[in-house]
């Protein structure tokens, strides 16, 4: 049979993901549930938010933190179960020629990511309608969403790079809490006297939910002015002790020279980077398997040999 065309197999495996997610509606429904919630439980734990207060400066910081980690691992680890049931059928498939790794892979970003991506903004909208948030709603649902989609994508990788769904389960799992112990802001502030090594320092920047937190914090400490009547609530220990405005947090957490722009810059290349990674774990996991044909003739030449001696 005819091998269709490199656009026809694309738009192939686009029909057959959308279909997918229509049979998974209820799943799906499900984790919009899920995320609506988890901003409620948010909602009840922090209370709204009301005029910036030097007393409330570490809580906009944990829920921040807090919103970026659970959406990313709730990212990775849906792709990680997607990409585990599809292992079979795409080894199969592809053992056969029907695609190749960048069509698959095309067919999963348009479809799977901006599915993660809506999940993390109606998270966000929801959470800034509840908590009271100073920074934009766009910037909260936008960065979030970014932050989805790239974790997503390093689901992707991961299962890609793995030999099975089990391995790349069991993989993915301590790789983001790596991520997440790397990625969380220290509330007693930069650590100037200690710096990390080498190999620490990369796979921190290898963080998406790092960037992820220092962009929402940027957004939402940058040029916030607290109450003066509140400075007598500040800590009066710690690396927030006694704070007089957002920009003097950012310094204090060593982020003064970063923007909300810039550490989204840095989740984009790291999606991109993820994409790639996927790409080639996909082409040297590609299945291989031999034909009836060759695996008779090996046995001939096999049997021939026992009767010959």
């Amino acid at each position: 049979r005819r091998r269709p065309r490199p656009l026809r197999r694309l738009a192939l495996l686009l029909r057959r993901s959308w279909r997918q997610n229509w049979r998974d509606r209820w799943v799906n429904g499900l984790r919009l549930c899920v995320s609506g919630g988890l901003a409620l439980v948010f909602g009840e734990i922090f209370g709204r938010f009301g005029a910036p207060s030097a007393a409330q400066i570490a809580e906009r910081v944990a829920l921040l933190s807090y919103a970026s980690i659970n959406m990313s691992m709730m990212a990775l680890m849906k792709a990680l179960d997607l990409f585990g049931r599809e292992r079979v059928v795409i080894d199969r498939e592809r053992a056969r020629g029907q695609y190749g790794a960048a069509e698959y892979l095309l067919a999963k970003m348009a479809t799977e990511l901006p599915l993660d991506a809506a999940f993390a903004g109606g998270f966000g909208l929801l959470l800034h309608w509840r908590i009271g948030l100073r920074l934009p709603r766009t910037t909260l649902v936008g960065t979030l969403s970014l932050a989805a989609a790239t974790c997503a994508a390093l689901g992707l990788a991961i299962g890609a790079l793995a030999p099975s769904a089990d391995l790349a389960l069991a993989a993915g799992i301590p790789v983001m809490i790596v991520h997440m112990v790397l990625g969380i802001l220290n509330p007693a502030g930069t650590a100037e006297t200690k710096p990390p090594s080498a190999a620490v320092s990369l796979a921190s920047h290898a963080s998406p939910i790092k960037w992820s937190i220092r962009a929402l914090c940027c957004a939402e400490l940058r040029g916030m002015e607290l109450e003066r009547r509140s400075l007598k609530e500040a800590p009066r220990m710690g690396g927030l002790a006694l704070v007089r405005s957002g920009d003097e947090v950012l310094e204090r957490l060593g982020l003064s020279g970063s923007s909300c722009r810039q550490c989204c810059g840095r989740l984009g290349r790291l999606l991109a980077a993820e994409l790639a990674l996927a790409y080639v774990g996909l082409r040297l996991q590609r299945p291989k398997y031999t034909s009836m044909a060759q695996a008779g003739a090996e046995e001939e030449r096999e049997r021939g040999g026992v009767d010959g001696a």
